[in-house]
């Protein structure tokens, strides 16, 4: 439903924009557009420039040159005149396409108790499309839609109601966001309340760790702070119902939680918790007679293959087994027994064959600056770049096994065995290149 609404938004305002072009002569010349405000009342809207900024002022009548607004010094080569809040008079909007189909604009509301306009301010930058891109009119409500595509997977859509005073505030927002070690984008849309307050966060398709807000583990820890070193306040069961209300970087989700003990709660979850049941996983474990054995070599860096991270998968059933889309995550237990699963990488699909183990991972754990600019423990991702092999732990003693997941083959994840390790480990710097 989101994805038709941004197309019939796009190519409402691809229409729109080819009828509402200036005249190329016009645009050379005077740049100025005459339009109606409504029968029996004229306005004209002039730009001028010096090809560094521009003005935009608007006459009314036979009244003077009113102000309207300061450009850029991309061409304003947009323009309509539409009655926005629906009372009789016609609006204007100005906009910047650059030549392009993305056009930025500028929506001004003709206020007739003072003879003007005023400008409607787009309340929030930090929204998908991050202003009026391509806006598109509701033809019987206050309603204004935008709609914004910046790539073939990446896009946005706003909609917003208009208030009497000329604000608006926010009903609905969409983009995207690719989770942990997903293959999709996930579709998010928020939802707000009337004041303009955020009331949640859906998060839908293939690359959802929350399809519907129903959680799909046996057990979810919540915590109290987004702190992977935090102990659980509490848990959810599967089958019950999340409202994200908030994410964070690194893979966290505030959501909001009605317990049958503690009421309306807001705690946090992570990605890997939705993705992973770490409450029913045995180590080791087998599926389809696959298994995976994880070499002791992070306890003692000593040795020749201390400090590297050895993973092997051997198929030792009768039958070749198919893998799509393996999934490698580490699950570590703390001293007191507490579990936390990381996500590590996805791997290319492969055929595994009987008594011809493959290896998963062959690499040194060296101490660099990863992808997000935080200094860390990190691994080779099949040389792509590097992973975080280890989130921010507190010091002690952990163990650690490597669970390998296939949500298209494996009914459940087949996990290796353990080996300790010391954290914090090492700070081996990456070899010179």
């Amino acid at each position: 439903m989101k994805r038709i609404f941004l197309a019939a938004a796009l190519g409402a305002l691809t229409s729109w924009a080819s009828l509402a072009a200036w005249p190329a002569q016009a645009q050379a010349t005077s740049r100025d557009f005459p339009f109606s405000i409504k029968p029996g009342l004229a306005g004209v809207v002039s730009v001028r420039g010096d090809g560094q900024a521009q003005q935009a002022t608007v006459r009314i009548g036979d009244g003077p040159e009113q102000p309207l607004a300061s450009f850029d010094d991309d061409a304003v080569d947009q323009m309509q005149a539409v009655d926005i809040d629906h009372d009789g008079y016609r609006d204007l909007i100005l906009g910047q396409s650059g030549g392009s189909t993305q056009l930025f604009a500028r929506l001004f509301l003709y206020r007739p108790d003072r003879a003007g306009f005023q400008e409607i301010e787009h309340p929030d930058k930090s929204s998908p499309c991050k202003g009026f891109v391509n806006p598109v009119i509701d033809d019987k409500q206050a309603v204004i839609s935008v709609a914004c595509r910046y790539g073939a997977a990446s896009h946005g859509f706003e909609q917003y109601a208009l208030r009497p005073d000329g604000t608006v505030g926010a009903t609905s927002w969409g983009t995207q966001a690719l989770f942990g070690l997903e293959d999709e984008p996930a579709e998010l849309t928020y939802r707000f309340l009337d004041d303009g307050s955020l009331d949640r966060i859906e998060i839908d398709g293939e690359g959802s760790p929350l399809d519907g807000g129903v959680v799909a583990v046996s057990k979810l820890d919540l915590y109290d702070t987004p702190d992977v070193n935090a102990s659980p306040a509490m848990t959810a069961s599967e089958g019950d119902h999340l409202d994200v209300v908030a994410l964070l970087p690194r893979d966290w989700l505030q959501v909001r939680y009605v317990s049958k003990t503690a009421g309306t709660v807001l705690k946090w979850v992570r990605y890997g918790d939705l993705r992973v049941d770490k409450h029913r996983l045995v180590a080791p474990a087998t599926q389809h007679g696959l298994s995976l054995d994880l070499a002791d070599t992070l306890a003692d860096w000593q040795g020749e293959d201390g400090g590297q991270f050895m993973v092997s998968v051997a198929n030792n059933g009768d039958a070749p087994v198919v893998l799509s889309a393996p999934r490698v995550w580490l699950l570590l237990t703390n001293a007191q027994g507490q579990r936390i699963i990381h996500p590590l990488y996805q791997r290319g699909g492969d055929t595994l064959y009987p008594a011809n183990p493959l290896g998963l991972a062959r690499d040194p754990v060296v101490w660099a600056v990863g992808d997000d600019g935080v200094a860390g423990y990190q691994v080779n991702d099949n040389g792509y770049g590097t992973v975080a092999f280890l989130p921010p732990l507190a010091p002690g003693a952990y163990r650690a096994a490597v669970v390998l997941s296939d949500p298209g083959n494996l009914a459940q994840p087949v996990v290796s065995n353990e080996i300790g390790l010391t954290y914090p480990l090492p700070k081996r710097p990456p070899a010179p290149q």
